[in-house]
């Protein structure tokens, strides 16, 4: 009877999660279509659940696959960005609540393992159906991808902007950054041009190729979480919404950067460490994050003398990751000198982070004390100080005689995302929150769990708010289960 009432309950909240999921599906593509019939303009990624007249735009491309609407000008008295704002806050809290309660009716261990796999592929195809509405990651892939195939351009070195009249190409309309270079992997950026070359150069086909790569790259981490054979642990990533919002409907290449970290972590630990050590390689061929964890892992065997034909795996592995990488950049390094000019220039933005608030909040006692400060060298003292400390920590990390070493990656990367890096955007915290299942439980884990439901407020005006952002999503979250944990203990 017991049993039956705990199945009910389940059942309940994965209709009220689908019904959440299909709201937020739903609505971008009823004004879409709302749009195209009543000749009305629909930017989703301007406002989600409003359509504008004529009248209300100016400066803009009329164009139905004009998603972001970036350079246009709306003059309307109805309030959407608050609209918007309620709705979102709305949806994030709900689905906070609703997955806290799954997960506490999952602990009872009367919920199969098939149950959680069928309402999350569910979930996964309702978000990879949605139009982005709060990011423009995915349209920027799509442009990568048409720079190398209709032009012939290194995404390396040349921009978007020489392109003449890119702007009426929908492959171009919504990209943001026509002016920068780009600063993803180069496999990744391989990977963008395959993609739009595979679909023909149809902005619509590249959408929906994107989407399924995403969608697909999350189907194989569900399915190595399963081989863990831990219902608790396949729950808190194949229902987690930060994972399904952005991995899924706003597609973001951190999914693919952090499945390849999952994957490289799950073989270790099985001890195959050549497939191991390729698939963190891959993993930096679309992002940087494997130049933290490689290290460590080294350091974490050599520690423990391995036996020499486990370090030829790891040699093996890093030489072919190596291999693979150096084939995949010479259509890009070898056309070109200056390479690394867009890394640079990515490393040196400083935006919703610690730093960005440190430095926001000198600038208000400036203003406020009337004090001359030079901001320019402030912030370099400042990011000198924390990369420096960063630096130290990473390296107290790597000599530690008691060593876990999910638990001390993990912990580094924490670190470095959550509290050093200048650049910050809460789809970063995907290259370690899969990493959740190998972890055990305890503060580490719970933090996690914790910015992974904080985090899904990123979709809302927060995201906007520099010293809210970090203050309200990461900073608060994170003291509030430790202090939460540390009074417990001493009860």
């Amino acid at each position: 009877m017991k049993s039956n009432i705990i199945t009910h309950n389940f059942k309940l909240i994965a209709w009220l999660t689908f019904i959440v999921y299909f709201i937020s599906t739903f609505c971008g593509w009823f004004n879409l279509l709302f749009a195209k019939l009543n000749t009305r303009i629909y930017f989703p990624l301007r406002s989600y659940l409003t359509t504008f007249s004529n009248n209300d735009v100016i400066n803009f491309k009329k164009d139905i696959f004009n998603f972001a609407g970036y350079k246009a000008l709306i003059n309307s008295a109805f309030p959407y960005k608050v609209i918007d704002d309620i709705f979102y806050v709305t949806i994030c809290t709900i689905l906070i609540i609703l997955f806290l309660i799954g997960y506490k009716i999952i602990k009872s261990n009367q919920i199969s393992q098939t149950e959680i796999i069928k309402w999350s592929i569910i979930f996964s195809v309702l978000m990879t159906l949605a139009i982005p509405s709060h990011s423009s990651d995915l349209y920027g892939y799509i442009a990568r991808g048409a720079q190398q195939t209709l032009y012939n351009q290194n995404p390396y070195f040349e921009t978007v902007s020489k392109i003449q009249d890119y702007g009426t190409n929908p492959l171009f309309i919504n990209f943001m950054w026509p002016e920068q270079p780009t600063s993803y992997g180069p496999v990744f950026v391989y990977i963008t041009k395959a993609i739009v070359f595979l679909s023909n150069n149809n902005f619509l086909l590249s959408f929906i190729n994107f989407k399924l790569t995403n969608l697909t790259i999350f189907f194989l981490l569900i399915l190595f979480i399963l081989r863990l054979n831990k219902t608790k642990e396949l729950y808190l990533i194949a229902w987690n919404p930060l994972i399904l919002i952005q991995g899924l409907w706003n597609c973001h290449n951190d999914l693919i950067s952090g499945a390849l970290i999952f994957f490289g972590i799950y073989l270790l630990l099985k001890e195959k460490y050549f497939w191991s050590v390729f698939s963190l390689m891959l993993a930096l061929g679309i992002k940087y994050v494997s130049l933290i964890i490689i290290p460590m892992i080294i350091f974490y065997l050599l520690k423990n003398k391995p036996e020499k034909n486990i370090f030829l795996n790891i040699a093996l592995g890093i030489c072919s990751g190596i291999i693979l990488i150096t084939i995949f950049s010479m259509d890009y390094f070898c056309r070109d000198k200056v390479i690394l000019s867009a890394q640079f220039l990515n490393i040196n933005l400083v935006h919703k982070s610690l730093i960005d608030t440190i430095i926001t909040l000198i600038k208000y006692f400036s203003i406020w004390q009337n004090l001359n400060v030079d901001f320019g060298i402030t912030l370099s003292v400042l990011k000198y100080f924390i990369y420096g400390t960063f630096i130290i920590f990473y390296l107290w990390i790597l000599n530690r005689k008691k060593t876990n070493l999910v638990y001390d990656l993990v912990f580094v990367l924490l670190i470095f995302f959550g509290f050093t890096i200048a650049k910050f955007h809460s789809w970063y915290l995907l290259n370690f929150i899969v990493l959740i299942p190998l972890l055990e439980n305890g503060l580490l884990k719970k933090i996690l769990i914790g910015l992974s439901l904080a985090h899904i407020f990123a979709i809302t005006f927060i995201d906007q708010s520099k010293i809210l952002n970090f203050v309200l999503m990461t900073l608060l979250p994170s003291l509030f289960i430790y202090l939460a944990l540390r009074l417990r203990s001493r009860e």
